[in-house]
């Protein structure tokens, strides 16, 4: 479906524009090929996880995050729980902002479909604030070729000025996806998005899917969105245009490989913020997940994204790396 990328552009540099997962992702992705089966446990346990994630931007402005945690009840990475302490250092030129905090974990989703329930929610201090941050997903397949999710995340404005004046911003979303035959997949999204500092948007996104090589997990797609502000003027806390609007085209990738999956796109498309010109953007993304040793569950994923549209600049560009990795523990 559609909300990891959400996430992911939640979780960027672009997160001041309504997030998705990003990202792509920061667009919609259709519900993910789940990875091979090697990765269960034949029984619970306790596991350790570690995450650590690097972007930078054309403004020099950075941030490196680290997490670490316990998962119990782990039956395998789709089914657990548990919290993570985490740390996010900002930078920019001689300026740095570290946002520390802690999260809960929950996941409990099906293998074929990933339908269920996938959430994270705690409270980060920023700036002499407490400020909720979260990513919870609820997914559900009424229908055979009909899918739907209901979102609620949060999370900081990833400025530095956003940062120093505590602003972070909330969403809730919903999406529908629908297959027309064998190849066809259509996706529409819905979501509202408040900031700490009076802020909010109204966020709409269309995808078009089609499968070119399903068995080699080959597609074409056609991404449509816009979001408006309420207020024109934030003080340029973050990039804020009253209507921004996008589109983009391009392939994408989807398939296993041995016990691994991997998934990549790469596309171009035009945005415009309110009056001002058309820009070409372009965006590309890499991600694999599988099985390391056993049953550790290994995370990959790179993203890079030229647009105008998240910052004042028309050569503006966003880069992002991140690996997760988790360990269960023998009993």
């Amino acid at each position: 479906m559609i909300t990891s990328a959400a996430r992911r552009g939640a979780r960027s540099r672009a997160r001041v524009a309504a997030g998705i997962l990003g990202a792509f992702v920061s667009a919609l992705t259709p519900t993910a090929i789940p990875v091979a089966a090697a990765d269960d446990a034949s029984s619970s346990r306790t596991a350790v996880l570690a995450q650590v994630g690097l972007e930078s931007d054309a403004d020099d402005f950075g941030g490196l995050l680290a997490r670490g945690g316990a998962l119990f009840d782990y039956q395998s990475y789709l089914q657990n729980f548990g919290f993570a302490v985490q740390d996010t250092h900002y930078s920019q030129g001689g300026w740095d902002e570290d946002v520390p905090g802690v999260i809960g974990i929950y996941r409990n989703q099906r293998r074929d479909t990933l339908e269920g329930l996938r959430a994270e929610a705690g409270v980060v201090s920023l700036s002499g604030h407490a400020r909720p941050i979260g990513d919870i997903t609820w997914s559900d397949r009424p229908f055979e070729t009909t899918g739907i999710e209901l979102i609620a995340a949060g999370d900081v404005v990833g400025t530095r000025e956003a940062l120093e004046r505590g602003i972070s911003y909330g969403l809730a979303a919903a999406s529908v996806e629908q297959q027309f035959g064998s190849r066809l997949t259509g996706i529409a999204f819905a979501g509202w998005q408040p900031f700490t500092d009076g802020n909010s948007r109204s966020l709409l996104r269309a995808r078009l899917i089609l499968g070119i090589a399903p068995e080699e997990g080959l597609s074409a797609q056609v991404r449509w969105r816009r979001y408006s502000s309420s207020k024109s003027d934030v003080d340029g806390a973050y990039y804020n245009p009253e209507h921004y609007r996008n589109w983009d085209a391009g392939l994408s990738l989807r398939r296993h490989v041995g016990t691994w999956t991997v998934a990549g796109l790469a596309g171009a498309g035009r945005e415009r913020a309110d009056n001002a010109s058309w820009q070409t953007t372009t965006i590309a993304e890499l991600r694999a997940e599988g099985p390391l040793s056993g049953d550790i569950h290994l995370t990959i994923g790179v993203l890079y994204n030229r647009a105008a549209g998240f910052a004042n600049s028309p050569d503006y560009w966003y880069g992002m790396a991140n690996i997760g990795v988790i360990i269960p523990l023998t009993r």
